[in-house]
């Protein structure tokens, strides 16, 4: 049976009234919990709006990990009025696996790495959406494992409160130390029309080793212990229509740290990131990306005794597959040695042309894309002896560059590049990476 356009608006259009919701498969959730999900049901009009409202109501529902399926129907009460039946299937109280991983690793060989992670999940575990997740963490050059709490706040349920346990313990060669990270975080998210705002507190102890004998000095007199005590802010835009290769959309996230309340790291740091992506032509065969991300960070003298400056586990890094293409990991800014040191302050542009193979639609060669781009950049140290004019301008003067042609996939929820890359402008401590740069990532 087909329908014409004009059968389907006239059918979302059509006013209906709910006048009851019967949810059946219910055994662990709490019945406010279910009020407060399914009360929307009764402030629709049309039948657009209950299609609508029945999508939202599953995708919550899963989101949550309440459920693993929703079935959700309508029963005629009388001509005008209606009753929605609701068919839950319920999560177990527990699952977990086993998996492989690949990803980042910036003190990997060619800066990818990967590892075995072993998880496991507890869902609605007071039968309010309370989730209780672990996992243990084992890759080529790092070890964590971590304890994870969260909550939706009701009654919207679109609000979380979390916390974590965690330890993190790794070598980061490339910055010549080891370092081994025990801490608790308390956080809490609240989206906001079109933001998202997460406010979090971040209680770490750290311990920092010199990697070997041949590590510099500058980074051996930061070796021992300290503890960092830190708020963060974060506010979030995000409506692009994929996080790993995006065809529209934007993104804006800025980010902002104080540490000092407590411990003996003291400092402010916050970062930019924007992305504009859009497919020409209205078609998702060629698309374009712009990016920028720019970074602070000054230690804080308003506090007492604080003489050591910022770490070099808080510093930023620029320069890999993923980042400033065509440098090493950690390729740019500041070094002694074979050491990188991190910069106070950092920026980046990038642009990028994004095509499909000539020719071809769908089917797995349609997931290679070819594309080309440009990078520059630059990563240095805050001068408080230069006003910040001169600061600026050296900053621009010194900045890097570079150019390059490849392939990029979405493999499995992980975004793979393949890449020639040509360093156009750099400086002569630079690390830089001529011809194939291969590079993973997750996310931006």
């Amino acid at each position: 049976m087909s329908f014409t356009e004009e059968e389907i608006e006239e059918f979302l259009k059509r006013p209906i009234h709910i006048s009851k919701v019967v949810v059946d498969g219910v055994s662990r959730t709490k019945d406010d919990l279910i009020k407060d999900v399914f009360t929307q049901f009764f402030n629709i009009h049309t039948c657009e709006e209950y299609l609508k409202t029945a999508q939202d109501v599953q995708t919550l529902l899963n989101g949550l990990s309440v459920t693993k399926g929703v079935q959700v129907l309508l029963d005629d009460e009388s001509d005008s009025t209606l009753s929605v039946k609701v068919n839950l299937t319920e999560r177990s109280r527990w699952s977990g696996g086993i998996k492989g991983f690949l990803g980042n690793d910036q003190d990997a060989t060619m800066g990818v790495g990967g590892g075995l992670n072993i998880n496991g999940l507890f869902p609605n575990l007071f039968g309010r959406a309370e989730k209780v997740s672990c996992c243990w963490i084992k890759a080529l050059t790092n070890h964590r494992k971590e304890l994870v709490f969260t909550k939706p706040m009701q009654p919207h349920l679109s609000s979380f409160i979390g916390g974590s346990l965690f330890n993190y313990s790794g070598n980061v060669t490339l910055s010549g130390y080891k370092e081994n990270n025990s801490g608790v975080s308390l956080d809490l998210t609240v989206p906001r029309g079109f933001f998202s705002h997460k406010v979090s507190w971040q209680g770490v102890w750290r311990r920092l080793l010199p990697f070997n004998n041949q590590t510099c000095f500058a980074v051996r007199e930061q070796a021992g212990h300290s503890l960092k005590s830190s708020l963060k802010y974060e506010l979030v835009y995000d409506d692009r229509d994929d996080f790993i290769m995006p065809s529209n959309g934007k993104l804006l996230r800025i980010s902002q740290e104080l540490a000092g309340f407590g411990g003996d790291a003291k400092f402010y740091s916050k970062q930019l990131v924007v992305q504009l992506n859009k497919s020409l032509f209205n078609d998702d065969r060629v698309v374009v990306q712009l990016g920028a991300n720019v970074g602070h960070i000054q230690p804080l003298n308003l506090f007492k005794n604080n003489s050591k400056g910022v770490s070099i586990m808080d510093k930023f890094y620029l320069g890999g597959p993923t980042s400033l293409r065509g440098f090493q990991n950690k390729g740019i800014g500041p070094r002694e040695r074979d050491n990188a040191l991190g910069a106070d302050m950092f920026w980046q542009l990038s642009a990028h042309l994004r095509l499909s193979l000539p020719g071809v639609r769908g089917g797995i060669l349609d997931k290679f894309k070819p594309q080309l781009f440009v990078n520059c950049g630059n990563a240095t140290n805050y001068s408080t002896e230069e006003p910040l004019r001169d600061n600026l301008r050296r900053n621009i003067n010194t900045m890097r560059v570079s150019y390059g042609a490849g392939i990029v996939t979405n493999f499995v929820g992980v975004k793979m590049e393949l890449n020639y890359c040509v360093p156009f402008k750099f400086q002569v401590q630079d690390k830089i990476k001529h011809g194939l740069q291969f590079g993973v990532s997750v996310g931006d």
